[in-house]
C-alpha cells in the first residue's frame, strides 16, 4: 500500500482546520456557547503545536489569519477572545521557524506591542506574547524581545500604567529574564529602578507590593550578576530606614511610611542574596563582607522599633532581615548575637503567646545558622538568670516554654563543647543562686499567671545591668525553674557513649555536692527533693549503662592470658557495685530514712531494682567461664544501705512494705546482699509474717521461702543462735529485731485497760472470737495513762515512770508504736508482759476471781491447750473448745505469759536490778506469799513440759525437762536415804523407786529428742554424761549391774541422737538397730524406750529418704518380734503408732511408682488432708498434699491447684508462732514453701502473664550453689525433700543435678554413705540437658572428685588416690608443660590437687605409697623424661620405690601438687597456705641439710625450690674459687708477680700441687659447711660470714702469706658464700611469698568472704599462724631475703596485721 500524497494531507489539515474555526466562531451547526467556542479554540491551539502539523501550517496560515483576527475584534467574551489570542500567538511561534521575518508573526507582534499600556487589551496581549515567547523557538523568537522590552520599559515609565498592567508586564519579564537573559541582562538594571519606583508607590496595596518582591526573587540570577548594584542598594535602603525610625511619630504613622516598602525590598534583596550564596558557596566571600557592615546599622534600626513599637509587624520584618542576614554571615553573625539578644528582649516585653513563641523560633533560627562559631559570652548572656528567655520558662503558655526549653537544649547539645561547658556552667550557676534564694528566703508573692515580662516603671533597666528581676519570683517559682534546670539538663546527655558517661558524672558530681536533696533548703521542699532524688537515680542509671563495656573489650587474646582476662572480665560488676555503693549510698540511705515521704521511699527502692537489674544485665553478658562467685569478694550492698531497707520493712505504708520485700528478692538473687547479713535480713522476714496486712504477709512470706533455705545453706540450722544482736554491724535495726526483749525488761509508757486484761486473758484461754489483726490494733492503740481512771486505783499501775522508756538511747515510744502497728505478733507480746505485770500490780487479783482462782484457772487453761493438741483426746471433761476454733498462737503464747508472770512474781518478792518494781502493796502481799506461788510455779512445771511437747517447742520442752531434771535428782538423793534407813525391804519403796526410773527416763528422752531437734550436740554430750553420774544408783537393781551401769551403757541410747543431732542418720540408725539387737538393751529400756527408739529409726531412714534401708529393717524388726515372742517387751517391737502409709507413699513416688503412691495415699487417715495445729503434724500433712499434687502435675487440674493451696495453708498455723521460736524451728517450713513454691512456679501459676518468665525459686538456690554448703550444722532431711521437687520438676536441669551434688558432698561429710554414693549414682544417670559445654565439664569433673572423696572416706584410700590422680593429672601435665588446655574448671582442679597432697601427707604406710608413686612418676616421666636420674632411684621393673626413696618422692610429688594448685587458682588461700608450708618445713630440713635426698627429680615444676645446687658450690664457682687460691699460693711464692692468676698446674711440684689440692677442698669444704648455718634466732656467737672469713684467713695463711694480702681473696670467697646462702634458704623465700600472697588473697576482694562468719576462728587462726612463719623467716633470715621481704611487706594490705 502506498503512502498518502501530501496534497492529501495538506486537504485533510485544512478541512480539520477549518472545522475547528467554524466551531470557535459559532457558525451553525455549531453551538454558541462561549465554553464550546473556548474548547475548539482550545483543540485549534493544540492541533498548530501537533509536529506532524507543523510543516503544512505555513502554507496554511493565510487561510487561518483572517478567522483569527475576525475572532480577535470579535465582541465575544473574555475566554474567547484569550483563547483565540493565545491560538494566535502559538500559531506565529510555530511559524516563526519556518517563516522569514516580515511575516505573519511580525504583524502579530506589531499589533500586540502598542496595545500593552492599555488596561482593557493588556490581559490578552500579554497572553499571546507569552504563548509566542514560551511556545517558540528562542533563536525564532528571539528578534521580538528588544522591542518587547522597549515597550515594556515605556508602559512602566508611564505613570497612567495600571496595576493590571503591572502585573501582566511583569508575567512577560520574568519570561524574558528566564528564556533570554542575555537579552534581559542589559535591561536588568532600568527595569529594576523602575519596579522599585513601583514598590514605593505611595498606597500600594501589600498584596501588589509582595507580587513586585515575588518578581525579584525570579530575576535572582541577575541580581547576583548584578552585585554591585544590588549591594549598592541595601545600604541605601538601610540609610533611608534609619532615617524613618528615627522618626517622632513614627508609631503614629508607620503604616503610611515608606518605612514598609523599604524592608520589603531590603528584606527581598537581601533574600536573593542568601538563596545565591546558598546555592553558589563561592558567593559567599563576596556578598558577606559588605554585608558584615551592614549587620551593626540593621540591629541599630531594629533596636529603635523595639524600643517605639515593641512586637509588631515592622518588628517581624526587621527580625525576617536579622534572620537572612544571619544565613549570610553564618558565624560571623555571632560577633553581632548579643546585640540581637537585646533587641529580641525588648521586642518581647509586650509581646504575646503567639509573638513570643515565634520569636522563640527567630532566635532559635539564627542560634543554628551560626555554627560552631557561636561564642560562649553570647551563650552566657542569653542563658543568663536575668535574661528575657529565663524568665520565659515560668510563661504559662505551654508552647512557649517549649520553644523556651528548645533554645535551652540547642545550648546544651551544641557541637562545640566550649558552648556546652558555658551552657551547663551557666545552669549550674543557676542552680546554685536558686537554692541560695530559697535557703534565705528572699523571695515574694506574686502570682505566676500573671507573670509579665514587662518590667514596672521604676524597675526598668537593661538585662545586662546590676539589677536583677529574681527578685519578683516567688517560693513555687523558683522550684519550678530549679526542675526546668534539672530536667534539661538530664535531657542533654549526649547519646555517645563517652560523653554521655562524662556528662552524667559531671551532673551527679554536681548535685550531689551542691544541691544535697536531703541539706538545706530542700528538706522543707518535699517535692523538690523527691525531683532531685529521682534525677540521681536517673543519672545513676546512665552512668552505670554507659559504662557496660562492648563484646570488643572482653575479646581474648592468647590463650595464656584466658585467667586474668576472666578475673578482669567478672571484675567489671564488682567494680560496678562497689562504685554504686560509695557514690550513691548516702543517699539511698537518707531517702530510705523514716522521715522520708512514701514518694521518696518508693523511688529509693525503684533505684535498687534498677540497679540491681542493671547489673544483672552486665552479669549475664559476661562470658560464662568467669562464672565464679568467688572474684565478686565483698561487692554488695553496705550494711547502712541493707539496714535502711530492712527498716522500711517495718514502714506504715502497706505499699513501701510490699515493695520492699520485691527489692530484697532482686537483691538476694543479684547476690547483693554481704553473706554475713543473711542472718539479719531472714530475721525481718521472719517478723514480717505477723503483719497485719495479708497482701504484705504473703509477698513477705514467698521471700522467706527464699531466704531461709539460702541462709541454711550457708550457715546451717544454728544462724539465730548467733551473736549478731551484739554486733556493731546491725545497731541500726536492734530496735527492729528487739521487740521480744524489750517488753519482756522495760516498762512502756503504753498501760492496759481493766478491760484490756480481761480481753488478753481471754484470748490465752481460747475463747476470744474475735479476728487477730484488729483485735490486736485496737489493744495497743486504745491506751490509758498513768492513772486508771476506770479502777479507781491509783497505784495500781505502779511506781515506775510512764516515760521510763523515752530515756533508752536506742528504743523510743514512736518506734515500739510503729512496730506495733505493722507486727501483730510483737503487739500481742506486749500485752502479755503488760497483762502479766498488770496481774503482779493487781495482786493476781483478776475477773478470774482472786490469786487462788486465778491461779487455778491459768492450770485449766494449760490443761485444755494438752488436750486440744493431743490427737488421740477426742473429748475430754476440761475441753471446751473445737479444733476449728483456735488457733496454735494463744496457746504458745500462754507458756510465754506464765513465765513472765513467774518473772514478774519473783520481781515482786526479791527485786531486780533490771525490773522496774512493783507497787508496794503487791510487794508486801507476795513476800507474805512467797511459799504458795513457788509452789504452785513448781506444781505447774509438768502441765507447761506437756504444752511444750504438745506444740513441740523445744526450747521449752528443754527448760522444763531441766526443771524437772532437778527434781527428780533430789528425789533420787532422798529415795537413797531412805532406802538406807530402811535396809531397802519396803516393796512400796521398790515400786516408788521404779516409778522415779521411769520418771528419769521418759524426762531424758524428752530433753535428749528437744536437743537433738535443736542440734545441740555438745549439750546432749553433757547431758548423757551428768544423767550417768547422777542417776546410776537409782537404776541398781543388784551388784552385778552395777559396773554396767556405771558405764553408761544403761543409756547408751542416747549415743544414737548424739549422732542424730550431727545429721550423721546412718550411724544413728545402725546404732538404734544394734541397740534392739541386743536383749540386755531391750531388758533395760522397756516397752516406752523401745517404742522410743523404734520412732528414731523411722525418723532417720526418712530423713535420709532412704526406702530400701527401710523397708530391710522393718522387716527385722518382724523378725526380732517374733524372736522375742512372749517377753514383757515384745509387744513394743511393733510400728503400731507410726503413720507408714505415707511414708511409702513417697518411697513409690520417688521409685517413680505413681499407682502404688496413689494407693498407699488412699491408706492414709481422711485427718491427712485436714488442718492441724499440731506445728510437726501439719507439717507432715502439707508434704502429703504436695506429694498429692506432684501425683496429678500431668493433669494440671483445678483439684492439683486446691491441693497447692492447702499445702501452703496448712503451714499457717506453724509460721504463726515461727517467729517466737527462732530460725531453727523456722527452717522446716522454710523449706516445704519452697517446694511448693518452686512446684507452683514450674507449673506456671505464678507468672501465668508472663510464660517467659525465670524460676526465680530454682534460680535463687542456683546461685549459692556456686559455694560449699556448712555442713557443721546442716540437716539434710529438708534439702532432700527440696531436691525431690527439683528432680520431680526438671529432673536433669543445672539447679537440680548441683543440688544433687552438694548434697552428695553434704551426706559424705556427714559420714551418710549410703545416701553419698545414691546421689552421686544420680548425678551420672542423669546427664545435663543444655547446651553449655562448660556446665557438662564442671559436672563430670565434679562427679569423678566426689567419688574419689567417698571412697576416701570409705577406706578405699588406694583407689581413691588413684582416681584423685587421675582426674588432675592431665591439669598438671596442661600446666607443666605451658599448654593451653587446662579447662575451666580451675578451682576445682586445684582443690583436687590439693586434697591429692593432704591424702599422701596423711598416708603413713609406705606400701600404699609405694603401689601409687611409680604410676605418678611413669606417667610424668612419659611426657617430660626422668629429672635428675630419678630412674635410678626406682627398683627393679620401674613398679616400686625403694623405701629409702619413697620419703622424698612423695614430698615432691606433693610440693608439685601444691605449687599447681596455687598456680591454677590464685585466689584460693588455703592453697598458698600449703604450699608455704610444704616450702617452710623443707627450708628447715634445707638449712640443716637432713633433706639431701629431696631433689628435683619428678617435674620440673620444683626448679627454682629443689635446685641440685642448693647444697654445693657449682662447677664455675668452684674453679673461681681454685683460680683465687692459685693466685694467692702463687703470689706468696714469687713465681708469678703481677699476675691475678696463677699458672696452670703444670708449674708447681707434685708435693706443692696436693698442698694446693687440699687447701682448694678444705675452702670450699669451709664455705659450703657455713652456708648451712642457723637462722639468726639459734646462733650462738659471731655471724656465719666472721667466722667464714676467720676460718679462710687461718685456712690461707697457711700458704706463708700476709694477713693483709689475702684479704681481698677471702672477699671473693665471701662472695661465693653469700651466693650458696640464698640459695641454701631459698626454700624461705618460696614460703614467705606464699604466706605473703595468702595475706593478700585473704584480704582483698578476690577472696571469697562468704563463710567468714562461720569460719572466723579457722581463718583467724590461718592468718595469725601466716604471720607467726612470717616474722620467724624475717627474724632469722632477714639480710637473706631482703627483697622479697620488702616486697612482700609493701603489697599486703593492713588488714591482717590488724586483725592478728
Amino acid at each position: 500500500m502506498q503512502n498518502p500524497r501530501p496534497s492529501y494531507a495538506h486537504h485533510q489539515l485544512q478541512q480539520h482546520l477549518s472545522s475547528l474555526l467554524t466551531a470557535a466562531a459559532g457558525e451553525p451547526p455549531h453551538p454558541s456557547e462561549d465554553a464550546a467556542r473556548a474548547a475548539a479554540l482550545s483543540n485549534l491551539r493544540l492541533a498548530f503545536l501537533h509536529p506532524p502539523n507543523r510543516p503544512l501550517l505555513p502554507s496554511i496560515a493565510p487561510f487561518l489569519a483572517q478567522p483569527l483576527s475576525v475572532l480577535l475584534a470579535d465582541d465575544a467574551s473574555y475566554a474567547v477572545r484569550r483563547a483565540a489570542v493565545s491560538a494566535y500567538g502559538t500559531l506565529c511561534a510555530v511559524l516563526c521557524s519556518h517563516e522569514a521575518p516580515g511575516g505573519l508573526p511580525d504583524g502579530f507582534v506589531a499589533w500586540a506591542l502598542p496595545l500593552l499600556g492599555d488596561p482593557s487589551s493588556a490581559p490578552l496581549v500579554s497572553e499571546g506574547l507569552r504563548e509566542l515567547l514560551a511556545t517558540g523557538d528562542a533563536a525564532a523568537v528571539e528578534r521580538f524581545v528588544p522591542p518587547l522590552l522597549a515597550a515594556c520599559r515605556d508602559v512602566l515609565e508611564d505613570e497612567r500604567t495600571s496595576l493590571p498592567v503591572l502585573r501582566c508586564l511583569l508575567g512577560l519579564l520574568m519570561l524574558v529574564a528566564a528564556k533570554f537573559p542575555h537579552c534581559f541582562r542589559p535591561q536588568f538594571v532600568d527595569i529594576m529602578d523602575l519596579l522599585l519606583g513601583w514598590a514605593f508607590v505611595p498606597g500600594l496595596a501589600d498584596a501588589d507590593r509582595s507580587m513586585i518582591m515575588d518578581s525579584f526573587t525570579k530575576f535572582q540570577w541577575h541580581w547576583l550578576g548584578n552585585l554591585q548594584f544590588a549591594l549598592g542598594l541595601l545600604p541605601k535602603f538601610l540609610a533611608d530606614m534609619e532615617v524613618l525610625v528615627h522618626d517622632p511619630n513614627l508609631a503614629a504613622s508607620h503604616n503610611s511610611g515608606r518605612l514598609c516598602p523599604l524592608f520589603a525590598c531590603f528584606s527581598t534583596v537581601l533574600q536573593i542574596m542568601a538563596s545565591g550564596v546558598a546555592e553558589r558557596n563561592n558567593l559567599r566571600e563576596l556578598v558577606a563582607g559588605p554585608l558584615e557592615g551592614l549587620a551593626p546599622q540593621l540591629l541599630r534600626c531594629a533596636a529603635v522599633i523595639a524600643s517605639k513599637l515593641g512586637w509588631s509587624e515592622r518588628m517581624e520584618e526587621a527580625f525576617r532581615c536579622l534572620v537572612l542576614l544571619a544565613e549570610v554571615l553564618q558565624e560571623r553573625f555571632a560577633e553581632f548575637y548579643v546585640m540581637f539578644v537585646d533587641v529580641l528582649a525588648q521586642s518581647l516585653e509586650l509581646a504575646s503567646s503567639a509573638q513570643l513563641v515565634a520569636a522563640l523560633k527567630t532566635n532559635l533560627q539564627v542560634l543554628s545558622l551560626q555554627g560552631l562559631g557561636l561564642r560562649t559570652s553570647s551563650v552566657g548572656a542569653l542563658l543568663d538568670f536575668s535574661s528575657v528567655l529565663s524568665r520565659l520558662r515560668l510563661h504559662p503558655n505551654h508552647t512557649v516554654v517549649a520553644n523556651t526549653a528548645a533554645t535551652y537544649l540547642f545550648c546544651l547539645q551544641h557541637g562545640s563543647e566550649d558552648v556546652v561547658d558555658q551552657a551547663i556552667a551557666s545552669l549550674m550557676r543557676e542552680l546554685e543562686l536558686l537554692k541560695s534564694l530559697l535557703q534565705e528566703g528572699q523571695v515574694s508573692y506574686p502570682d505566676i499567671q500573671g507573670l509579665s515580662l514587662q518590667c514596672k516603671s521604676e524597675s526598668q533597666s537593661k538585662l545586662n545591668s546590676d539589677s536583677h528581676s529574681w527578685v519578683h519570683y516567688s517560693e513555687d517559682q523558683l522550684l519550678s525553674l530549679m526542675k526546668f534546670d534539672l530536667k534539661i539538663l538530664l535531657a542533654t546527655i549526649s547519646l555517645d557513649t563517652k560523653k554521655r558517661n562524662e556528662g552524667a558524672t559531671r551532673l551527679t558530681s554536681f548535685i550531689s555536692e551542691t544541691l544535697d536533696p536531703f541539706g538545706t533548703p530542700f528538706h522543707n521542699f518535699l517535692e523538690m527533693q523527691f525531683h532531685i532524688f529521682s534525677i540521681l537515680h536517673k543519672l545513676s542509671n546512665v552512668e552505670l549503662s554507659s559504662n557496660v563495656p562492648t563484646s570488643e573489650a572482653f575479646e581474648k587474646g592468647s590463650d595464656g592470658s584466658k585467667p586474668q582476662l576472666i578475673v578482669a572480665e567478672n571484675k567489671f560488676p564488682c567494680e560496678c557495685r562497689k562504685n554504686f555503693v560509695g557514690k550513691y549510698g548516702k543517699h539511698i540511705v537518707q531517702g530510705l530514712n523514716a522521715s522520708s515521704c512514701m514518694s521518696l521511699k518508693l523511688e529509693a527502692l525503684d533505684w535498687i531494682d534498677s540497679f540491681q537489674k542493671l547489673v544483672h544485665g552486665i552479669e549475664r553478658d559476661v562470658d560464662k567461664a568467669s562464672c565464679s562467685y568467688k572474684v565478686c569478694g565483698d561487692a554488695t550492698l553496705s550494711n547502712d544501705i541493707l539496714f535502711s531497707i530492712l527498716d522500711c520493712a517495718y514502714d506504715g505504708e502497706p505499699k513501701v512494705r510490699c515493695h520492699v520485700a520485691s527489692s530484697l528478692e532482686l537483691l538476694l538473687l543479684g547476690r547483693l546482699i554481704n553473706p554475713m547479713n543473711f542472718s539479719v535480713v531472714t530475721q525481718v522476714l521472719l517478723d514480717k509474717l505477723s503483719d497485719p496486712d495479708s497482701i504484705v504477709k504473703n509477698t513477705f512470706l514467698r521471700l522467706f521461702s527464699i531466704a531461709l533455705p539460702i541462709t541454711t545453706y550457708a550457715f546451717g540450722l544454728l544462724v539465730d543462735k548467733h551473736s549478731y544482736q551484739n554486733s556493731t554491724d546491725v545497731v541500726n535495726m536492734n530496735h527492729c529485731m528487739s521487740w521480744r526483749h524489750v517488753p519482756a525488761v522495760k516498762q512502756q509508757p503504753r498501760k492496759l485497760h481493766w478491760q484490756q486484761l480481761v480481753s488478753i486473758l481471754s484470748y490465752l484461754s481460747l475463747r476470744l472470737k474475735l479476728p487477730l489483726s484488729p483485735w490486736v490494733q485496737r489493744l495497743v492503740f486504745s491506751y490509758r495513762g498513768k492513772k486508771d481512771t476506770l479502777s479507781g486505783q491509783t497505784d495500781i499501775s505502779g511506781d515506775a515512770d510512764g516515760n521510763e522508756l523515752s530515756k533508752s538511747h536506742s528504743i523510743d515510744r514512736t518506734t515500739i508504736d510503729k512496730i506495733y502497728s505493722v507486727n501483730n505478733l510483737a503487739a500481742v507480746w506486749w500485752g502479755i508482759h503488760e497483762a502479766a505485770r498488770h496481774c503482779i500490780n493487781l495482786r493476781l487479783r483478776t475477773h478470774l476471781g482472786g490469786p487462788t482462782q486465778t491461779f487455778a484457772a491459768l492450770e485449766r487453761m494449760l490443761l485444755d491447750v494438752t488436750n486440744v493438741l493431743t490427737p488421740e483426746a477426742k473429748e475430754g471433761e476440761v475441753r471446751h473448745i473445737g479444733p476449728s476454733d483456735v488457733s496454735l498462737l494463744p496457746m504458745r503464747l500462754l507458756l510465754d505469759f506464765v513465765e513472765a508472770l513467774k518473772k514478774y512474781a519473783y520481781n515482786a518478792y526479791e527485786g531486780s536490778f533490771v525490773l522496774s518494781p512493783p507497787p508496794k502493796a503487791s510487794s508486801v502481799f507476795f513476800r507474805a506469799n512467797k511459799r504458795v506461788c513457788e509452789e504452785w510455779f513448781s506444781r505447774i512445771c509438768e502441765p507447761m513440759l506437756n504444752v511444750g511437747l504438745a506444740m513441740h517447742c523445744n526450747d521449752a520442752v528443754i527448760h522444763y525437762c531441766s526443771l524437772r531434771l532437778l527434781d527428780l535428782r533430789n528425789l533420787a538423793a532422798s529415795s537413797l536415804r531412805g532406802n538406807i534407813h530402811m535396809g531397802g525391804a519396803a516393796e512400796n519403796h521398790h515400786s516408788y523407786r521404779e516409778r522415779l526410773e521411769a520418771d528419769v527416763l521418759k524426762v531424758l528422752r524428752q530433753a535428749s529428742l528437744a536437743l537433738c531437734r535443736c542440734h545441740e550436740t555438745d549439750a546432749l554430750v553433757g547431758l548423757h554424761k551428768w544423767a550417768v553420774s547422777t542417776f546410776y544408783t537409782l537404776f541398781e537393781q543388784g551388784s552385778q549391774l552395777m559396773q554396767v551401769v556405771s558405764d553408761g551403757r544403761h543409756l547408751s541410747w542416747m549415743s544414737g541422737l548424739i549422732f542424730q543431732s550431727q545429721g550423721q542418720y546412718e550411724k544413728a540408725a545402725a546404732h538404734y538397730s544394734h541397740l534392739l539387737q541386743s536383749e540386755e538393751a531391750l531388758t533395760s529400756m522397756k516397752s516406752d524406750g523401745i517404742q522410743y527408739i523404734i520412732e528414731r529409726v523411722i525418723e532417720c531412714y526418712t530423713s535420709l529418704s532412704d526406702w530400701k534401708c527401710l523397708e530391710s529393717w522393718l522387716a527385722e524388726l518382724q523378725v526380732l518380734r517374733a524372736v522375742h515372742a512372749g517377753k514383757p517387751y515384745s509387744g513394743a517391737l511393733t510400728t503400731a503408732g507410726n503413720e507408714l502409709n505415707a511414708i511409702h507413699a513417697m518411697s513409690c513416688f520417688d521409685e517413680g511408682d505413681f499407682h502404688s503412691a496413689w494407693s498407699y495415699l488412699d491408706l492414709t487417715p481422711k485427718s491427712s488432708s485436714e488442718l492441724s495445729l499440731d506445728p510437726k503434724v501439719a507439717l507432715d500433712r502439707s508434704e502429703v498434699m504436695l506429694l498429692r499434687a506432684m501425683l496429678q502435675s500431668d493433669s494440671k487440674s483445678d483439684r492439683m491447684r486446691e491441693e497447692m493451696d492447702k499445702a501452703k495453708f496448712m503451714l499457717g498455723e506453724a509460721l504463726s508462732v515461727a517467729p517466737l521460736d527462732g530460725l531453727t524451728e523456722a527452717a522446716p517450713c522454710a523449706g516445704q514453701l519452697h517446694c511448693i513454691f518452686a512446684f507452683e512456679e514450674a507449673s506456671g501459676w505464678t507468672y501465668q502473664n508472663e510464660p517467659n518468665k525465670s524460676q526465680v525459686i530454682m534460680d535463687s538456690l542456683l546461685k549459692v550453689l556456686h559455694d560449699p554448703i556448712d555442713r557443721i550444722h546442716q540437716d539434710c532431711s529438708m534439702w532432700l525433700k527440696v531436691f525431690k521437687v527439683y528432680r520431680h520438676i526438671q529432673p536433669s536441669s543445672l539447679s537440680t543435678l548441683r543440688l544433687c551434688q552438694k548434697l552428695a558432698s553434704l551426706a559424705r561429710k556427714q559420714s551418710n554413705l549410703l545416701l553419698a554414693s545414691r546421689l552421686n549414682q544420680y548425678v551420672v544417670n542423669h546427664p545435663l540437658k543444655s547446651s553449655d559445654d562448660m556446665d557438662k565439664e564442671i559436672l563430670e569433673l565434679n562427679i569423678k572428685y566426689e567419688g574419689a572423696l567417698l571412697k576416701h572416706e570409705e577406706g578405699n584410700n588406694e583407689e581413691a588416690l588413684s582416681d584423685l590422680w587421675s582426674l588432675v593429672r592431665p591439669s598438671i601435665l596442661s600446666t607443666i608443660s605451658g599448654s593451653s588446655g587446662i579447662g575451666t574448671s580451675l578451682s576445682l582442679i586445684a582443690k583436687a590437687c590439693l586434697k591429692l597432697s593432704t591424702w599422701m601427707e596423711q598416708m603413713n604406710s609406705t606400701h600404699n605409697l609405694n603401689t601409687f608413686i611409680p604410676t605418678v612418676i611413669k606417667d610424668l616421666s612419659d611426657s617430660y623424661g626422668f629429672q635428675n636420674g630419678s630412674e635410678n632411684l626406682l627398683s627393679g621393673d620401674n613398679v616400686s620405690v625403694s623405701t629409702s626413696n619413697c620419703y622424698a618422692f612423695a614430698q615432691e610429688i606433693i610440693g608439685t601438687a601444691r605449687k599447681i594448685s596455687c598456680e591454677l587458682c590464685p585466689s584460693m588461700g588455703k592453697a598458698w597456705l600449703a604450699y608455704a608450708s610444704w616450702c617452710f618445713t623443707h627450708a628447715n630440713h634445707s638449712v640443716a641439710g637432713t633433706d639431701l635426698n629431696l631433689l628435683n627429680s619428678v617435674s620440673p615444676v620444683l626448679q627454682t625450690e629443689l635446685s641440685p645446687d642448693r647444697y654445693h658450690l657449682t662447677d664455675n664457682e668452684k674453679s673461681e674459687v681454685e683460680e683465687i687460691i692459685r693466685s694467692i699460693c702463687a703470689e706468696t711464692s714469687g713465681n708469678h708477680v703481677g699476675r691475678d692468676y696463677p699458672a696452670t698446674t703444670g708449674c708447681y711440684s707434685y708435693a706443692q700441687e696436693s698442698s694446693i689440692t687440699s687447701l682448694i677442698e678444705q675452702a670450699v669444704r669451709l664455705i659450703e659447711t657455713a652456708a648451712g648455718a642457723p637462722g639468726s634466732e639459734a646462733r650462738e656467737g659471731e655471724d656465719p660470714s666472721a667466722v667464714l672469713k676467720s676460718d679462710l684467713t687461718v685456712l690461707l695463711c697457711k700458704c706463708d702469706s700476709a694477713e693483709d694480702t689475702v684479704v681481698p681473696f677471702i672477699n671473693k670467697l665471701i662472695e661465693f658464700w653469700w651466693s650458696l646462702r640464698k640459695r641454701r634458704v631459698s626454700l624461705f623465700e618460696n614460703a614467705a611469698h606464699a604466706y605473703f600472697q595468702y595475706l593478700s588473697y585473704s584480704s582483698t576482694e578476690l577472696q571469697p568472704s562468704y563463710h567468714r562468719d562461720a569460719l572466723k576462728g579457722k581463718t583467724r587462726s590461718y592468718t595469725l599462724r601466716a604471720l607467726l612463719y612470717l616474722l620467724h623467716i624475717m627474724l632469722n633470715y632477714a639480710l637473706e631475703l631482703n627483697e622479697t621481704l620488702e616486697r612482700g611487706l609493701s603489697t599486703v594490705p593492713l588488714l591482717p596485721w590488724q586483725v592478728s
